[in-house]
């Protein structure tokens, strides 16, 4: 029974900076991360929305006219050829640990982006209470915006129906294949990249930055990892939150993907 409730407070531990009661009555708890100055980004910002603006004009470009669905292997051709490795969900090497990214092909080397954290974006008035029960894949940016990463339940149908409510036919304001894990842009899995452990040291670290959404053509949204909660009318947000993992060292290839609680604040 002293195994059992040592469990339970283990995934407790783990589990409590994504519940979002539990964030709000302990604001003042900060030991689950660290923020670095803004001048302490790995890579730029504009690094980052390079990144991905070229490499999903690449996908558009690629897969036919981005609209037909397409197997995942196309999507990793383009990504092979563009940065010289891949990445890839499997099994993680830490027992219990469930699915991890990892490097499928070729090296990844340090500073390079690896994923983004994809999911709806909820600022802090709004609900996300039964969203946050029992979901592991809730990541709070610095200043209160969470990102529900979760595929399924009602996150999953929650995501679906802000990418329906938002579409410009025929344009999608968002990527959907993340959710069938299909994934036509094979950056957005970066809710499956697990926490370092003294086992298994962090080799990426997460970046949050702004997309100014004018700087991206409508056509090529529909690769884009996240979607706000509330409606564009309403939030007339001019960009868009991005949250990048980052290769804090050189990673071969084969190896799984650990993040590190400190986070880079954006700009």
């Amino acid at each position: 029974m002293k195994g059992f409730w040592h469990l339970v407070r283990k995934k407790w531990l783990s589990y409590r900076f994504r519940f979002v009661p539990w964030i709000a009555l302990n604001l003042k708890e900060k030991s689950h991360r660290s923020v670095g100055k803004v001048d302490d980004k790995i890579v730029s910002d504009d690094a980052i929305i390079s990144t991905l603006f070229h490499f999903s004009a690449s996908l558009h470009e690629n897969l036919s006219n981005g609209l037909a669905k397409k197997k995942p292997i196309e999507s990793l051709k383009v990504m092979e050829s563009m940065f010289g490795y891949t990445v890839q969900l499997k099994k993680s090497t830490i027992p219990g640990a469930g699915m991890g990214v990892f490097v499928t092909h070729g090296i990844v080397a340090a500073g390079s982006i690896v994923a983004f954290y994809p999911g709806t974006i909820y600022r802090g008035t709004e609900p996300l209470l039964l969203q946050s029960i029992g979901n592991p894949f809730i990541f709070r940016c610095i200043d209160g915006l969470h990102l529900d990463g979760k595929d399924s339940g009602i996150s999953r149908m929650i995501f679906k129906s802000c990418v329906h409510r938002d579409l410009r036919w025929p344009f999608f304001p968002a990527d959907l294949s993340w959710l069938t894990g299909d994934l036509i842009n094979p950056l957005n899995c970066g809710q499956y990249v697990n926490n370092e452990t003294p086992d298994f040291p962090c080799n990426v670290a997460y970046q949050e930055c702004d997309l100014p959404l004018d700087r991206f053509p409508i056509e090529l949204r529909r690769y884009l990892p996240n979607i706000y909660y509330s409606s564009s009318e309403w939030n007339r947000a001019d960009f868009l939150r991005l949250v990048a993992l980052v290769a804090v060292k050189d990673i071969a290839v084969d190896t799984e993907m650990f993040s590190t609680y400190y986070t880079v604040v954006h700009a």
